[in-house]
């Protein structure tokens, strides 16, 4: 496993660890019997995260961005196993930091701001509101109104339900980070499976060689082969020397 996958995996377990310190708050609204006393905690929860200083978020986005950088670096590789698995691995990743920036960060923004028009208008709240005018406008026999009020805050249903919505946003991103720890443990298991394919590979064609007689020298032979050339420059320097010593003779 190298840095790349380190960078992904970091990442990705560092996410389920913020994911995990959510839970203590999401799943008492949405799995357990509720209490009114629930939605006080996850909002005051979330507001003090959403309030904190400046490098709690810059830790968190960076974080999320040493992740896409890795599954970037792992994709650059554009091999049959990085196309799939490194590919799927960031559509994940990627579907994940689209819901924590279109579900979730919206509905925290306007719970600490309840009053703010343009956040209401992008919100969830206004599909609610739109529905429920239109079930009371049934239920009274006239036609469904065009136009959904907007300009009052929140309610205290609708609080609860923008709470809801987003404890239901965390575990659909947990079960997409779960995802792209399954691509890279199989992408890292079919790599092993793979390397040792070769090394058996590699292993049979050597005792292939080896019974046909064609084995290669090994390291005590080229050394010997190595005494014998040096043996034989020097027998052919004592030659020259001598054959010169005999001309200065004569």
């Amino acid at each position: 496993m190298g840095f790349r996958a380190g960078f992904v995996l970091s990442s990705t377990f560092f996410l389920y660890g913020v994911l995990f310190l959510c839970s203590v708050v999401d799943f008492p609204l949405i799995y357990h019997d509720w209490k009114p006393e629930s939605a006080d905690s996850a909002e005051t929860f979330y507001l003090s995260f959403f309030r904190a200083p400046t490098a709690i978020h810059a830790l968190l986005h960076g974080m999320v961005s040493l992740g896409l950088v890795g599954l970037l670096a792992k994709l650059h590789r554009w091999s049959e196993v990085a196309k799939y698995y490194d590919g799927g691995s960031l559509a994940l990743f990627v579907s994940a930091i689209c819901m924590y920036l279109g579900v979730v960060l919206p509905n925290v923004r306007l719970l600490s701001d309840p009053g703010n028009t343009v956040l209401l208008g992008r919100s969830s709240v206004i599909t609610q509101r739109r529905m429920a005018a239109d079930a009371i406008a049934k239920e009274a026999g006239l036609e469904p109104p065009e136009l959904v009020d907007i300009t009052s805050p929140l309610t205290p249903d609708e609080r609860i339900q923008g709470l809801r919505v987003i404890a239901a946003s965390n575990t659909i991103i947990m079960m997409l980070l779960a995802g792209v720890v399954l691509m890279q443990a199989t992408e890292w298991y079919l790599a092993h499976l793979d390397a040792a394919a070769a090394e058996k590979e590699r292993r049979r064609l050597m005792r292939e060689l080896a019974a046909s007689g064609g084995s290669t020298p090994g390291p005590s032979s080229s050394q010997a082969i190595a005494g014998e050339t040096s043996s034989s420059k020097t027998t052919a320097l004592e030659s020259s020397t001598g054959a010169e010593k005999l001309k200065k003779r004569s």
